[in-house]
């Protein structure tokens, strides 16, 4: 069943090296800081809010699996009138468990599965399962259109207007998408994306949205253009600055075959232009400027900003910064 992996005290837990790895990550994602052990209130997070996703999204599938494997039934057995309620089933097992300082404590073959299962999950899933409270929360507001309050850490409270919660297809993540403001303020609302796992707590304040029907059909025009993660505040389509990008024949085949990750698309095709007898690529976006910094920065002088000019002055600031900081420090040579 994999390696055994000390992941947290004082609870033991086995796992395979791919999902210990995967929680990892997620711990980084979802609680954004690093963690070599895990705390029981991380892993137990995820066995709960798997349960209840599990028996909500796949409950047949995923009761079957259960069944044969815990109680040795086949699943035309296991009929429905005959049957007890799956997450009851499933927490009484849990409860056999022993999250204790145990040095002999070892594998408990429902742990086991159940965070096999989650690391299996697609990372929108997975986000989804970390933060499944939220998730309920949020849906449910939308669906009577009211305010949510939407806290993000201990000093920062908001108001949303809530429009959608939906997967960003350059990120892979959920975003809440909507017009929010610091909560207590008099100031208007402004388009602004939350990232789910980002949340820290929701609820509704019981008072109705009162969303246009243009200020929504703003935002998922820009929702449409950009993605989720990229809304801009109170952006209209007719405000979209175009951007130029000049690539090296390494940068583009950078852009084309290595790096997919948040890749923007031309709105038109790429053209060849030779400058001193070096052939490049131009591509012109109109997609976020938000985008084109995630993107291309990391291209280097594989990739030049041609327009406009206050994104290329961006990105010369940052080149700047980062020549700065490379020359401040003194580095041993090894000899």
């Amino acid at each position: 069943m994999g390696e055994s992996f000390d992941t947290g005290t004082p609870s033991r837990y086995d796992m395979s090296y791919s999902t210990y790895r995967q929680l990892q990550r997620d711990h980084i994602r979802f609680e954004e800081k690093y963690a070599n052990r895990f705390g029981n209130g991380f892993i137990c997070r995820i066995l709960i809010n798997y349960m209840c996703f599990a028996q909500e999204n796949f409950l047949e599938r995923f009761e079957s699996d259960m069944v044969s494997s815990f109680s040795g039934l086949d699943h035309d057995q296991y009929i429905k009138d005959d049957r007890m309620s799956f997450t009851k089933h499933l927490t009484e097992k849990l409860y056999e468990f022993d999250f204790s300082s145990n040095e002999h404590f070892r594998k408990r073959v429902m742990i086991t599965y159940l965070l096999e299962q989650f690391a299996s999950l697609p990372l929108s899933e997975r986000e989804m399962v970390y933060c499944y409270d939220q998730f309920k929360t949020i849906k449910e507001v939308i669906k009577k259109s009211e305010i949510l309050i939407v806290k993000l850490s201990s000093k920062n409270e908001y108001e949303v207007k809530p429009v959608d919660l939906k997967i960003d297809e350059n990120i892979l993540s959920y975003y809440l998408i909507g017009y929010s403001r610091l909560k207590g303020s008099e100031s208007d609302f402004e388009s602004y994306p939350l990232k789910l796992s980002r949340i820290k707590e929701c609820k509704s304040k019981h008072k109705d949205a009162q969303l246009s029907h243009t200020e929504i059909k703003i935002l998922k025009e820009i929702d449409e253009k950009f993605g989720s993660a990229y809304i801009a505040k109170n952006l209209e389509k007719k405000d979209i600055e175009k951007s130029v990008v000049r690539l090296t024949l390494k940068g583009y085949d950078l852009y084309l075959k290595t790096i997919s990750h948040q890749r923007p698309i031309p709105i038109i095709d790429p053209k060849p232009i030779s400058i001193n007898s070096k052939e490049y690529y131009e591509l012109t976006f109109d997609c976020s400027h938000w985008q084109i910094k995630n993107y291309f920065f990391s291209f280097g002088a594989e990739a030049e900003i041609i327009s406009p000019l206050w994104l290329r002055k961006d990105f010369l600031k940052k080149y700047e910064a980062s020549v700065e900081a490379y020359n401040g420090v003194n580095v041993e040579k090894n000899e």
